[in-house]
């Protein structure tokens, strides 16, 4: 497989020039993941930035009792992991692939090398983080102040601008997720969630075979705004 290609496509490389690929494919390590590989964990700790090339990674949290928190879903082109320079993911996460996926695995050393050599990379990455910092705040203000109906609506209005597909009013939102996902990212309960669920699809704001959103009706009865 030709990796420039594919390489051009992550968010964060989009805009560079091809000579500058090549540089960076000659320092990253380039793998399929069969689905429900877990790629990093508190006990297998990696020094490295994660290039998702293709395909989706959930990020959890497990707690003392063995409980799984699902804490984000990543789509193509997103990038986490951490070195001593970066951190896009906290030390007690874990990264597992949800279907088959193409990752490229970039180690500290080459990383930070890298951004000594191309310091405009550095800039793309604070960007990166800007934008998480500001979802996470738009996150928990909504947990803090919002009713679950809300939160319900904004996870899915961000999921669905992340991997869904646009049609009118309705937007699919593009990724497998359970009710208990659902529960854990919004800070509430799988029977909590389930009851709203129900009521959302009985006022005709979402579908769930298959998960879509009515953002229209999201914005006019909740004031659920685009993320």
């Amino acid at each position: 497989m030709d990796k420039l290609r594919p390489l051009s496509q992550i968010n964060l490389l989009d805009e560079l020039p091809e000579e500058e690929l090549k540089k960076i494919d000659e320092v990253t390590l380039t793998a399929p993941i069969k689905k429900g590989t877990i790629i990093l964990s508190p006990a297998q700790q990696m020094r490295s930035l994660f290039f998702l090339k293709k395909g989706q990674v959930r990020l959890f949290k497990v707690s003392s009792t063995g409980k799984e928190f699902t804490v984000d879903l990543l789509s193509e082109g997103n990038v986490f992991g951490e070195t001593s320079s970066f951190s896009l993911t906290e030390s007690d996460i874990y990264a597992e692939t949800m279907v088959d996926s193409f990752v490229c695995t970039l180690t500290k050393e080459r990383f930070e090398e890298f951004l000594r050599q191309n310091p405009d990379i550095s800039l793309k990455f604070i960007t990166i983080l800007t934008t998480k910092l500001k979802e996470m705040y738009q996150i928990t203000e909504s947990i803090a102040y919002k009713e679950v109906k809300y939160r319900i609506l904004l996870l899915f209005m961000q999921l669905s601008n992340r991997f869904g597909v646009r049609s009118g009013e309705w937007q699919t939102v593009g990724v497998k997720i359970t009710q208990h996902d659902i529960a854990s990212m919004i800070g509430s309960s799988r029977e909590t969630v389930s009851l709203f669920l129900g009521e959302l699809e009985k006022a005709q704001v979402i579908t769930r075979k298959p998960l879509k959103i009515n953002t229209v009706l999201a914005k006019e009865l909740y004031e659920v705004e685009e993320g």
